[in-house]
C-alpha cells in the first residue's frame, strides 16, 4: 500500500506535468497573435508577463523564508568582493563565452 503522502506527491507530479503541457500549448497559440502586434504591444506583453513571473517567484521566496530580504545590485556586489571575486575578471561572462566557442563547429 502506497502511504498517503507519497499518494499526494504522485499527484503533485502529474498536475505540475498537465500544467507545463497546458502552459506549452497556450505558448503555441500565443505565437500568431504576438506577431499581430505592434513592437511596442509586445514588449508591453513582455513586461507583463516578466512583471508576474517576478510577482510568483517573490512570493514563492518569501513563503519558504520570510525573513529572506532582497538584495540590491551593490549588495550583490558587495558580497561578490568580500568571497574574493574580482569584477574584471568577468567569470561569468567568461565562462558563457567558453561554453559558446565548445558548441561551434
Amino acid at each position: 500500500m502506497i502511504p498517503a503522502i507519497t499518494k499526494l506527491l504522485i499527484k503533485i507530479e502529474q498536475l505540475e506535468w498537465d500544467l507545463a503541457e497546458i502552459k506549452k500549448e497556450l505558448e503555441e497559440l500565443q505565437v500568431p497573435i504576438m506577431k499581430s502586434l505592434t513592437p511596442e504591444e509586445r514588449q508591453a506583453a513582455r513586461s507583463a508577463r516578466v512583471r508576474a513571473q517576478n510577482k510568483r517567484r517573490r512570493s514563492l521566496r518569501r513563503k519558504r523564508d520570510p525573513e529572506a530580504k532582497t538584495l540590491t545590485a551593490e549588495e550583490l556586489q558587495q558580497l561578490s568582493l568580500e568571497d574574493g571575486i574580482n569584477p574584471e575578471d568577468n567569470l561569468f561572462s567568461s565562462a558563457i563565452i567558453e561554453e559558446r566557442e565548445k558548441r561551434r563547429p
